[in-house]
């Protein structure tokens, strides 16, 4: 803060300086003249009056008084002009409505007693091209072509004339050349109408001369005094002529009105122009180009480049006056740039600034150095109000973030305590199941212990001793039943002692290895969307992008419903040289056709921490707990009704946590590791997660949302409306989670059940997707890929290196598709870690 003022303060200091005791060298202020904008100015000297006389037509009989001509009057733009030296060559182009100019119609909006006809056209310049000279540029005679009812001067937009616009052409000799305007073709918006008013007219009302039937001399002089452009805003409802051109607001073409409200667009009528032959063809107008360019210099501020130009345009035309006025007003901006300042020695004059169209006066320069340094004076006071409030809000939110870490900490405590508490409670009962004697046959008390190998591991049937904690085989946590002469899993935390663990002793068949498991083989005539699918995806960012997992699956059927899967993991660009802590896995069962049991798939994304090499090692140790875990039960197809697959899936999890733990007591080792699965056994999905990976479910029309909760410092804070939910991406603590497994020896897991439905995805990710990629962007992939889930884990992979890469990435995409008859082809796998090692079962 105290930056930011001696900085303000130095400034202002500085413009005393420059404006008091340096004013030699600043140029007077720079006074526009020309108040009308660039639209008008441009296009004002393009602007006509179309003065139109009707007679009778041939055959028709009048007997005085009749009058026998009547005469109406409205406006046009001239298109295109060129020079030549032939006097009759149609050599400038006017449009207009053609209701003005319809030869054979009743025209004008004139209801005459008898049929009219139209004998002659006479056109009027504006005073901005022109202010002396008023009479008319041309008298055209309409003469009819041979065996036509359409004069050759005029081009007809519909095939009656007065139903759209008309092209009017006349000659004029080299000398006159005009300016035009062009056809917009890139900004068409219309800014404003340019009418012809008298001179000094009031901006509500263009007193229009109405259609008359007095002297043809008497009606020309009455129109010749609506000469001087006006510009009204394109909104505006005041009534305007028909021809009455629409401008942009560099002044091209963007629309001609057609009486009342009626408009027709530069969009109606720009090809229709551009396709009359004698207007394909690109003719020299040096006046033209001077003043387009001369008014271009004019508004960019160039008043020597604009000088050049008009007097150029000037010297074409000699009856062009509006050229000369610029070149004036160009001249007198010129000389009030050189002029100097009454402090170098100059008169004493008053200085004019003209701001936002109000022009202030000032004495003398000191007045405006007194106030230029009450205006920055101001506004040093709002920067330091506003400097005081951020700080002071700085603060507020800095006590509040305090209060919440406090709050967070207390949590953390409480919750570790009654976690120990726990866990002495169920090392107590381990330990007094464990020092029970065993019972000898017949029921007897005192037999000898157990022997080594009449134990076995309930997970993988390993001989096991009675003492041990862990099976050395599969690292599966144990405890010794109540009678001593079996083991069991340990139950999890959440179960009340008393209970038994859900995971009933399996039913071993003969030993057979996964990769003894058949695989699917895609015929030559399967469909883009199952060969797409088929290829297997690189695992974990290991090795060669291009290799291939010798386990693949494209489409799994299950009862009710089938699996589309698509997985990727990627090292990330900022980590690609080091080893990816994400691990992967992906496998499916398909029972037997005969069997009445569910499908089911299993999937498994760990995102490792504690070093690179650590890391990895806990993901993988995770995931091959898991597998372990999980397999034979799978194998042995789940009955819902007898166990929960939640449960299930959750116990796999703290098994996991405590493999990792154990590492970490062996060890000496801190790693540790999230995790989010997902087991589908039907239409139902059992979702878990420890840590901040994620899963998602995608269904139309909901959309994109999140089924797990992140266990993070910046989601509590979001949670406890400390910080905005876009405020996780940018906060300094968004990689701090407060759960993981392998922190402690039993870990709570979150458990979700979801209910399936064809055409749902399930995505499951590490934070290096979501933290690269908004929610929003996220499910814009989701659905544009909706056909193909392995296109949807790639692309969500290359928007998260897009997005930076900052981290490993993983991701699993499993797509809900219709039911399709089974075929019995029993486990399929579609990703694992490399170094994972298969059970056998």
């Amino acid at each position: 803060m105290a930056t930011g003022l001696s900085l303000l303060g130095a400034l202002l200091i500085a413009l005393q300086l420059i404006l008091l005791n340096s004013a030699g060298v600043l140029a007077a202020p720079i006074v526009q003249p020309q108040n009308q904008p660039q639209d008008i100015s441009f296009a004002g000297v393009s602007v006509v009056r179309v003065l139109s006389t009707y007679t009778p037509a041939n055959g028709t009989k009048t007997k005085p008084p009749v009058t026998p001509s009547l005469q109406c009057t409205g406006l046009g733009v001239i298109v295109s002009s060129w020079r030549t030296t032939n006097v009759t060559e149609m050599n400038n182009w006017l449009l207009t409505d053609g209701k003005l100019v319809d030869p054979t119609q009743e025209s004008c909006d004139i209801v005459p007693s008898k049929q009219m006809s139209l004998t002659k056209i006479e056109v009027f310049l504006s005073s901005a091209y022109n202010t002396t000279i008023q009479p008319a540029l041309v008298t055209l005679p309409v003469q009819q072509a041979a065996n036509s009812t359409t004069p050759s001067a005029i081009r007809c937009q519909q095939t009656v004339c007065s139903d759209g616009l008309a092209l009017v052409a006349f000659p004029e000799q080299s000398t006159h050349t005009l300016p035009f305007v062009n056809l917009a073709t890139t900004d068409r918006t219309q800014e404003a109408k340019i009418a012809l008013s008298q001179v000094g007219a009031a901006a509500s009302t263009l007193n229009l001369p109405p259609p008359n039937n007095k002297a043809t001399d008497q009606y020309r002089s009455q129109v010749q005094q609506y000469m001087t452009p006006q510009r009204l805003l394109a909104a505006s409802t005041l009534p305007i002529e028909r021809g009455t051109p629409i401008v942009n607001t560099t002044g091209e073409l963007t629309g001609i009105s057609t009486g009342g409200n009626a408009v027709a667009s530069v969009s109606d009528f720009a090809n229709w122009v551009n396709s009359v032959p004698e207007l394909k063809v690109t003719h020299a107008n040096p006046v033209q180009n001077a003043w387009k360019s001369g008014i271009s210099a004019y508004f960019g501020r160039n008043y020597a480049a604009a000088s050049t130009d008009f007097q150029t345009a000037a010297n074409a035309n000699v009856l062009f006056e509006g050229a000369k006025q610029f070149k004036v007003l160009s001249d007198d901006q010129i000389a009030a740039s050189k002029q100097k300042s009454p402090v170098s020695g100059g008169s004493e004059q008053p200085i004019k600034v003209n701001f936002l169209g109000i022009t202030f006066t000032f004495p003398d320069m000191r007045a405006l150095a007194l106030l230029g340094c009450v205006v920055f004076g101001v506004l040093l006071l709002l920067v330091i109000a506003l400097l005081i409030r951020g700080r002071t809000r700085r603060r507020r939110v800095f006590k509040d973030y305090n209060e919440a870490e406090r709050r967070a900490e207390q949590d953390a405590q409480r919750i570790a305590a009654m976690e120990a508490a726990q866990g002495a409670q169920r090392s107590a009962q381990a330990s007094q199941a464990a020092a029970q004697p065993p019972f000898a046959a017949g029921g007897a008390i005192g037999a000898s212990p157990v022997a080594v190998g009449d134990l076995r591991c309930p997970n993988c049937g390993n001989p096991v001793m009675r003492g041990d904690n862990f099976c050395s085989n599969c690292r599966m946590v144990l405890s010794p039943s109540e009678s001593g002469h079996h083991m069991r899993v340990m139950p999890q935390p959440a179960q009340p002692p008393e209970q038994s663990s859900p995971v009933l002793p399996p039913q071993y068949s003969p030993v057979r290895s996964i990769a003894e498991q058949p695989t699917i083989e895609m015929p030559p005539e399967a469909s883009h969307e199952q060969s797409t699918l088929e290829l297997a995806s690189p695992v974990n960012g290991q090795g060669d992008g291009e290799k291939t997992v010798p386990y693949s699956i494209a489409i799994h059927q299950g009862r009710g419903s089938g699996y589309a899967v698509g997985t990727r993991s990627d090292p990330g660009i900022k980590r690609k040289y080091k080893p990816n802590e994400d691990s992967l896995f992906a496998a499916q069962w398909e029972p037997d056709a005969g069997l009445q049991v569910a499908s089911s798939g299993l999937y498994v994304i760990a995102d490792g921490m504690g070093g690179h090499a650590n890391g990895q090692d806990a993901s993988r140790s995770a995931i091959q707990t898991i597998v372990d875990f999980m397999l034979p039960k799978l194998s042995k197809n789940i009955d819902t009704r007898s166990t929960d697959p939640g449960e299930l899936l959750a116990n796999a999890v703290q098994h996991a946590n405590q493999v990792v733990h154990q590492h970490n007591l062996e060890r000496r080792a801190d790693m540790g590791t999230t995790v989010t699965a997902a087991l589908i056994v039907g239409t139902t999905a059992y979702v878990t997660n420890v840590g901040d990976s994620r899963t998602y479910l995608y269904r139309e029309p909901e959309g994109l949302r999140k089924v797990t909760n992140d266990h993070s410092v910046v989601a509590s804070l979001v949670d406890a409306g400390i910080i905005k939910p876009d405020d996780i991406y940018t906060h300094p603590k968004r990689n701090q989670i407060y759960r993981s497994l392998g922190e402690k020896a039993q870990i709570e897991v979150d458990t979700f059940v979801v209910q399936l439905q064809p055409g749902d995805r399930l995505l499951l990710c590490s934070d290096g997707l979501w933290d690269m990629v908004r929610d929003p962007k996220i499910e814009g992939i989701v659905k544009s890929t909706f056909a193909d889930p392995k296109m949807t884990a790639d692309m969500l992979i290359q928007a998260a290196l897009d997005g930076g890469g900052e981290d490993n990435v993983s991701v699993i995409v499993v797509s809900v598709t219709e039911k399709q008859p089974g075929n019995g082809n029993g486990m399929r796998l579609l990703a694992k870690p490399d170094s994972l090692q298969m059970p056998k079962f």
